[in-house]
Formats: C-alpha cells, structure tokens, sequence
C-alpha cells in the first residue's frame, strides 16, 4: 500500500515542479467597467465574476502546459528518445490511471470551523469542476459519499452501502495493479529506467 501511494505522490510532485518551473503567476488585468446605477455589491460581484472567468482560463493553460511538458520531462529523465518513449508511455499512463483509480477521492481541507470537502464536480483551487459525464466511476462515489456525509438526513444504511461500493472500486483496481506494473517492466530497455521507476513506485 506505502508503493501504491509512492506513484500518487510523485505524480504529485512532478506536476508541482512542472507548474513551478514554468507556469506565470496570475496577474491583474483592468476591471470591468461599472455601469450607470450599478450598486456597489452589484458591482463587486461583476468583478469577481470577471476574476474567476480569468482565473478559470488561467487554470486551463496550467492544465495544457503541465500536459505538454509531462513528456518531455519523463524523456529527460529516462534519457530516450521519442521512439522509445511512444512504447512506455501508455503503459505508465495505464499505471497513474489504475493508482488514481485505488485512491478515488474527495479532498478536504480547513480546519474545525472551516472545513470544506472539494468534490470532483466542484473543482478545487488547482483543479477545473467535471462535468458528470468526465468523472470516472470512483470518483463520483466519492462525491456521492460526500453528498451523504454532508446530509444530516442521511442514514448509515446508505452510508455503507456507498462505501461498500467505493471500496469495491478500489479493490477492483488494486487487483490490476500487478499486470500493470509488469507491463511497463518488460519494456524498460536499461538499468537506469528501471531504477527510476523502481524508486518511485511504478514497479516492483
């Protein structure tokens, strides 16, 4: 279980520096123009409409950019080409696939006062809201466990019966794990790829 966090967090990470690296902070732009009789909370809401419109498109070049330096970071780090490459990415990719899959989740974050749960369909500071039809099948049980949590009508019988099918979820997932994890190894071609994915948990 430690190895199957391991990729989760390097995955992480490799975002992080990627977005650290290369991503320019958001910057201010004019605001908008307040129309005649606009009252000050009318207006003040018009900004922060503009705001998150921007920020919202902000996020969105992060996300391309992230998605278009993954592999030419990985190709650095392994030291191959992109013939190379084309054979082991979909197997890495099969491998974040299946370990988001055991990890299916809501994230939390405050503290006792202020608690907040960031649903999938929501979005979180970093991340866009999905839309039902983007979000896979782990992920909106989670949302669907947060609904029930959150619901102080809920009963415990639909408590666990979510959990039951979230864990089943997972589980599921974890059975895939080892072929995946073989698959991506016998198409290393050196010592130092296997080493790298080794250290961060991709293989055993």
């Amino acid at each position: 279980m430690a190895k199957n966090r391991t990729i989760l967090v390097v995955i992480a990470c490799f975002s992080a520096v990627l977005l650290a690296a290369q991503t320019p902070s958001f910057t201010p732009r004019r605001l908008p123009p307040r129309k005649t009789g606009m009252t000050d909370e009318e207006y003040r809401k018009e900004i922060e409409k503009v705001v998150e419109k921007r920020m919202d498109q902000d996020r969105k070049i992060r996300q391309e950019r992230i998605k278009a330096m993954f592999p030419q970071a990985w190709k650095r780090l392994l030291r191959i080409s992109d013939r190379q490459w084309k054979i082991i990415e979909p197997k890495v990719n099969n491998i974040q696939v299946i370990g988001k899959k055991m990890q299916a989740c809501a994230a939390g974050w405050g503290g006792i006062e202020d608690f907040h749960w960031y649903k999938h369909s929501e979005g979180a500071p970093l991340t866009r809201a999905k839309a039902p039809h983007e979000m896979k099948e782990g992920e909106r049980l989670a949302d669907e466990l947060v609904d029930l949590l959150e619901d102080e009508k809920s009963k415990d019988e639909q408590i666990r019966k979510k959990i039951d099918e979230l864990q089943q979820v997972r589980e599921n997932a974890r059975k895939e794990f080892p072929k995946a994890k073989q698959d991506l190894h016998e198409v290393l071609m050196t010592p130092r790829q296997e080493a790298i994915f080794l250290i961060m948990g991709y293989i055993d």
